[in-house]
């Protein structure tokens, strides 16, 4: 598999004339492949909701390939790397879409907010029946406030995105662990969560992001083992690997570039801080995935 550059998607890429086109963008699968290079590697500055009326073909998100098929639909996050693979006929359509528009109407309801309600969220669920009436309808009652352009609509928009994106995590039967804990632990928990998004180049130890939650690198570490059952190391790495995958398999820079792009002083360093994660050095993973 020849590797390809990531395409970085913004909503503003997409040209989207409607007034909320760098917020909030609803297209058909067909527009939306028309805007695109199909054959591609992407990765969206955005969440995006693919809604699959009818499909054959895969989509492959990171290192992991999904089958297409008819009444599924995938969640992206942010920075997710993805492509299509074989999809020569996909019909539905593309709800695309900020973090910061879906908290235009903030809640402090934690099933709500963006930053805990979509951190989890299953990558994919298959409707059938009721399920799929139900979702579809949600669709339908946000496309058409979408397409209507009246008094308040965005404010409508942002509240029955959030009842789409509830029914979405009501269908995918996920509950996450965190759930059940203290507001305070888990506010906890997605707020080291977003910094490691933020900060994973150049804070790499559990310490920094301790001292900017305001609490110490032990009970940061235990709530997280608690919770997620990894350290909060552990954690850390895991983003700064998934990072150095995305560009090793979808970009053409090299591994020396990879390791002044992640933090890293040198490319030794970055080596055997990956290799002690993948048991591979960089480039016979690369070599390994991409047969280049």
């Amino acid at each position: 598999m020849q590797n390809q550059d990531i395409q970085i998607l913004t909503l503003n890429k997409l040209n989207n004339h409607h007034n909320l086109r760098t917020e909030f963008t609803i297209l058909t699968m067909d527009n939306f492949l028309e805007k695109i290079n199909k054959n591609g590697n992407f990765k969206n500055k955005f969440y995006a909701v693919f809604l699959f009326n009818d499909a054959k073909g895969f989509l492959k998100i990171d290192n992991y390939e999904y089958d297409l098929i008819p009444q599924k639909f995938f969640f992206l996050n942010y920075n997710q790397v993805y492509s299509f693979q074989e999809a020569e006929y996909c019909k539905g359509h593309v709800l695309l879409f900020t973090k910061s528009f879906y908290n235009y109407i903030y809640t402090g309801n934690k099933m709500i907010k963006s930053d805990t309600a979509l951190a989890e969220i299953a990558p994919y669920i298959i409707l059938k029946n009721e399920s799929r009436k139900d979702q579809w309808q949600s669709f339908e009652e946000l496309k058409k406030e979408y397409l209507s352009n009246k008094n308040l609509f965005k404010e409508i928009i942002c509240l029955l995105l959030k009842v789409f994106v509830l029914k979405y995590i009501r269908h995918s039967h996920k509950t996450t662990q965190i759930n059940t804990q203290s507001d305070r632990k888990k506010t906890l928990i997605d707020d080291f969560s977003n910094l490691v998004n933020i900060h994973f180049k150049e804070l790499k130890t559990t310490s920094p992001y301790a001292q900017k939650l305001n609490i110490t690198p032990n009970y940061l570490n235990a709530i997280i083992k608690e919770n997620l059952d990894i350290s909060a190391g552990k954690f850390i790495k895991n983003r700064i690997i998934l990072e150095a995958e995305r560009l090793l398999l979808h970009t053409s820079l090299s591994v020396t570039e990879i390791a002044y792009e992640l933090g890293f002083s040198d490319k030794s360093h970055f080596g055997k801080y990956f290799k002690s994660e993948k048991e591979y050095s960089p480039n016979q993973y690369r070599i390994m995935k991409t047969g280049q």
